[in-house]
């Protein structure tokens, strides 16, 4: 499981994630509470996965100016 923190666009960041189709693995939303949002991801490795949802949201066209933080849960 990932965590996503970040205190605006989180449906955007929700819909960005899940519609993501690369590499071997999928995010999938699981709960979201206050500015956290919860994924689970079928990949043993975390940290692939995180490196990946930091460089799809950074690839929108509003990522380079929000502010968030990735990590695992």
């Amino acid at each position: 499981m990932i965590c996503v923190s970040c205190p605006i666009k989180q449906d955007f960041i929700i819909e960005q994630l899940e519609k993501y189709e690369g590499e071997d693995f999928q995010f999938k939303f699981v709960e979201k509470k206050g500015i956290k949002m919860k994924f689970s991801v079928n990949i043993e490795d975390k940290e692939k996965a995180i490196a990946a949802a930091k460089r799809i949201i950074k690839a929108t066209e509003i990522g380079s100016v929000l502010y968030f933080q990735v990590t695992e849960e």
